[in-house]
């Protein structure tokens, strides 16, 4: 499930969940915003509680309040794993420190891995799989190296200097705030 997905090129929400249907994901995706029928041509929910089918990965692409929301409702629905990729928690202090800490909290008491805020995203080129979660348009080849950074700058980087090379990776994952 993709929440805060948008019909807005340019827009996090939609570069995403675009660069999920271009990467060729093999399973199903759920553009989740209360403000469209569809995104990209695939039918859009506007709220996590009206997905029909199980989901095992949520990415929030929301401000800090809103992706706390985001979060009680996926946990409550038994979402296996969380991805926010929104910024404007921990790095800017006051309110987002506390709402980051907040989430934090909510998974841990879950047991619901979380990956993010405040990052580049997840991408998995395994042909059984080709998730690009990802601000990165580039779906770098499937190879035997996972990749794991903080910097959102230094993945973008790495994936640049892979693809001139025919490099490949069996995961890549930005962490952002951990």
């Amino acid at each position: 499930a993709i929440i805060g997905a948008s019909n807005n090129p340019g827009k996090v929400g939609h570069d995403i969940f675009v660069h999920l249907l271009r990467g060729g994901y093999t399973g199903p995706l759920y553009p989740i915003t209360p403000s469209a029928r569809s995104v990209a041509s695939v039918r859009a929910y506007p709220g996590i509680s009206d997905i029909p089918d199980r989901v095992d990965l949520a990415m929030i692409i929301l401000p800090p309040a809103a992706a706390l929301k985001a979060v009680q409702e996926a946990v409550a629905m038994g979402i296996r794993g969380l991805v926010i990729v929104s910024a404007g928690f921990k790095e800017v202090g006051g309110a987002g420190l506390d709402i980051e800490q907040r989430i934090v909290a909510i998974c841990r008491e879950a047991g619901v891995p979380l990956v993010g805020p405040n990052c580049l995203g997840v991408i998995n080129p395994s042909e059984e799989v080709r998730l690009n979660a990802s601000f990165s348009a580039r779906m770098p080849k499937a190879g035997n190296i996972s990749f794991i950074s903080q910097s959102g700058a230094l993945c973008t980087a790495v994936l640049d200097f892979a693809a001139d090379r025919e490099f490949g990776f069996s995961k890549f994952i930005s962490i952002g705030n951990k």
